[in-house]
């Protein structure tokens, strides 16, 4: 079974031929995601001036028309910070996402970064990003406790997005819901199991933030990758939706090989004879046959685990 260790060492172990790029794409996409932040400078602004208003003489009218313009000037900051989250931040994110998993399994590309940004892949993808941070916003909006709770249910959004932009919205969030059950605990612990290298970042004049970053992104590239065999595993998707008509990010789960249990590293079953094609269809999972048991099968392979070999457990970074 997956291990935050095990996820470290392999995010390590491939980190190690692209590190300096990938330090420049993380850098690159974390200046041009700040942008969407940009528009709370006009509601910090608006604040002081009205507690400095209040201070003065002013009477009821003009008070209230005063309330009726920073209404009027916080919407439409609010709106332009959408905006840029939308089409800016959104498919950058995903370029995020699919340069770590390209990257892992050898094809470190920087203009992977701006994948999205393609003709036929933007619309589709501006739409899915638009709406997950807008479910977001609306969830944290109560309390922020369900706004937390949201975003590791859609933590794998961007991935999927990433892969096939042309995934529809609604297959986007099921399959992310249903994969993510079970797996937030997990991913919490993981990201907190980072809490020492962002302190020790911190310290160094928070510099050193930037060059660990690229290690935890590749260790969340990982943990994609891990739940992207559950996914597959348990019927919510398969192969051919996943890559769509793009090739998706290849390497070691199958090669479009049409048997999804052929690299599944979440079943005890090794007998695949019988299951030749897949149990479900592209846009209508049901259940399969093998119960995920959290157990990795038995690979019998000593291949090193970013190889590309015949042999498509040899792309598996979750045996050893």
């Amino acid at each position: 079974m997956w291990t935050n260790s095990l996820l470290k060492k392999n995010a390590q172990d491939s980190l190690k031929n692209y590190y300096w790029l990938a330090f420049a794409v993380t850098l690159v996409a974390s200046s041009l995601g700040s942008l969407g932040s940009g528009g709370g400078g006009f509601s910090s602004g608006y604040s002081t001036a009205m507690s400095d208003s209040e201070s003065s003489s002013m009477d009821v009218e003009t008070a209230f028309m005063f309330l009726i313009i920073l209404l009027v000037v916080l919407v439409i900051s609010f709106a332009i910070s959408f905006c840029i989250m939308a089409f800016l931040t959104g498919p950058i994110r995903c370029g995020h996402c699919k340069f770590y998993v390209e990257a892992r399994n050898g094809n470190a590309n920087f203009g992977n970064l701006f994948y999205n940004f393609k003709s036929g892949n933007y619309m589709s993808t501006v739409k899915t990003m638009f709406f997950m941070q807008l479910y977001l916003f609306l969830w944290t909006m109560l309390f922020y406790i369900p706004g937390i709770y949201k975003s590791y249910e859609y933590f794998l959004i961007p991935y999927l997005v990433a892969e096939n932009p042309k995934l529809p919205k609604e297959r986007a969030f099921e399959i992310s819901k249903k994969t993510m059950d079970g797996e937030k605990m997990n991913l919490f612990i993981l990201q907190l199991s980072f809490i020492g290298w962002f302190l020790l970042g911190f310290v160094a004049c928070c510099v050193g933030i930037y060059f660990v970053n690229p290690y935890y992104q590749a260790t969340l590239a990982e943990f994609y990758v891990c739940m992207r065999a559950k996914m597959i595993s348990y019927g919510y998707t398969t192969e051919e939706e996943l890559s769509g008509s793009f090739g998706g990010f290849g390497g070691g789960f199958g090669g479009g090989s049409g048997n999804p249990y052929d690299t599944d590293p979440y079943s005890s079953n090794t007998s695949y004879s019988s299951y030749s094609t897949p149990p479900v269809n592209s846009y209508n999972p049901s259940p399969t046959p093998n119960p995920y048991d959290g157990n990795m099968p038995d690979v019998g392979s000593s291949s090193p685990d970013m190889t590309n070999s015949p042999n498509p457990y040899d792309n598996d970074p979750y045996h050893t």
